[in-house]
């Protein structure tokens, strides 16, 4: 170990302080239960205590390691009756030495554990419990793991609450594409006292009514009447479909065309290439994929300049009178899964793609929508940067509150409390040594009881 000891610490291995052995290769996960029932005793496989027996193997309080795979060296606690199968390892601690909870804070740090292997990492048991480790006196330990869980508490509940805000803010951005292709974002535009009412109304003929949005409405289900100079209008006949100029090229002849135009598929820029098929403002489409459902991701994007386009986004151009922003809030706010073909890969046609009802308003007004819309949005960017940033930092602070309490820095020692209260105390390395010795004198009585 490097650095030096707190006052009371001593310099011991976990092999000097725990047993320890590989789960039973008999018991093997697939083979069973998944459920609890009567009769049935908790198992504990690689991915924690996930499947349930019809026996048990162990009985009291243990730490069960996962030995194999992406997660080794995640910890869990075994109390009761329970058995631990393939591909853990189950480690006993000696209570007179070590407290258990105390040892599961160093256990189930993943990055603790000495590890071998790549594609299928594993824990190098006998290396980790070989390492020095440091011991504090045992009252020190069970302070340390109450310090630790109160903070470790506060922690999590921090990251919950920014949890919830990362959900608010998902919501507000499709509260805000909802309100902007309802009309709602721009009422105070058509106020009677609006100081400028937008101009070049839609024709009387193409106004109809306009089924809500997701998220739009609190009845969730209702049509919502539109502006009354609003238009509703196919989504074909707004935009001019360059879908024919389109050229796929693999990943293979990309490779060897490297170049410093964007590559575009159903999700965005995907690749770059050295030459280009469009040049100017263009809405994408995406033509397929799950995304057309899931939406994890944005369904329509604006592409600029001079880039190329794969055969999975549709490309179309915004008519005269038709804000090329406008049409991405638009598509991004509906939910398309009336217009999408096909389960295990879904489409939207171009056909599909035409069909979509578009509610149009007045030019003025669509170039409105999308300077609000972007103010929002980059609202909410800024505050989900922060959001971001302060996850990061709650995650750095569980490994730092770690760091100061395996370092004798996160609450007072046992000697310098015994010093304030006047009383004696026990350090580590006597503990150790009246461990040792007892367990000396049990081989001891142990092995003469043989003869």
């Amino acid at each position: 170990m490097s650095g030096r000891l707190p006052e009371g610490w001593a310099e011991t291995t976990l092999a000097s302080l725990c047993s320890h052995r590989s789960g039973s290769s008999k018991l093997i996960k697939g083979k069973l239960h998944a459920e609890q029932r009567p009769g049935r005793f908790q198992a504990f496989s690689a991915s924690g205590p996930d499947v349930w027996s019809d026996r048990w193997e162990h009985e009291g309080e243990a730490i069960v390691v996962s030995a194999v795979g992406t997660r080794c060296g995640k910890a869990f606690k075994a109390r009761g009756r329970w058995s631990a199968i393939a591909n853990t390892h189950v480690v006993w601690p000696d209570p007179r030495a070590i407290d258990v909870d105390y040892l599961f804070l160093h256990l189930n740090d993943e990055g603790f554990w000495a590890k071998g292997g790549s594609a299928q990492p594993f824990v190098k048991v006998r290396e980790t419990f070989e390492r020095p480790f440091a011991l504090p006196p045992l009252p020190e330990q069970r302070r340390i793991v109450a310090k630790v869980e109160a903070l470790l508490g506060e922690v999590d509940a921090a990251r919950a609450r920014l949890a919830r805000a990362s959900l608010v803010l998902r919501r507000l951005r499709q509260a805000v594409l909802a309100a902007a292709c309802s009309g709602r974002l721009t009422e105070d535009l058509r106020a009677p006292d609006a100081a400028a009412p937008p101009s070049a109304e839609p024709p009387e003929a193409l106004r109809r009514s306009w089924p809500a949005a997701p998220g739009a409405g609190s009845d969730g289900g209702s049509t919502r009447r539109l502006p009354a100079s609003w238009a509703l209008c196919p989504f074909g006949a707004l935009v001019d479909n360059h879908d024919g100029r389109r050229v796929p090229v693999n990943s293979t002849v990309r490779a060897g065309r490297r170049g410093s135009y964007p590559y575009y598929g159903a999700s965005g820029i995907i690749d770059s290439i050295d030459g280009y098929l469009f040049d100017g403002d263009y809405l994408l489409v995406a033509e397929d994929g799950a995304n057309l459902l899931s939406r994890s991701t944005a369904v329509a994007f604006a592409a600029s300049g001079r880039f190329w386009v794969n055969n999975h986004a549709h490309v179309v151009q915004p008519k005269a009178g038709v804000v090329l922003g406008y049409l991405e809030l638009l598509l991004n706010s509906l939910d398309l899964q009336h217009h999408v073909t096909g389960s295990a890969q879904p489409k939207l046609t171009q056909a599909a793609l035409n069909g979509i009802p578009a509610p149009l308003p007045p030019s003025e007004e669509q170039a409105e929508i999308v300077r609000r819309a972007q103010a929002l949005f980059a609202l909410a960017g800024a505050v989900e940067e922060r959001v971001t940033a302060a996850a990061a930092r709650a995650d750095r602070l569980a490994q730092t509150i770690l760091a100061r309490a395996f370092s004798g820095e996160l609450v007072p020692t046992e000697a310098e409390l015994s010093r304030a209260e006047g009383r004696d105390y026990e350090p580590a390395a006597v503990l150790l040594c009246r461990v040792q010795s007892a367990r000396a004198g049990f081989m001891a009585r142990k092995s003469a009881g043989r003869r």
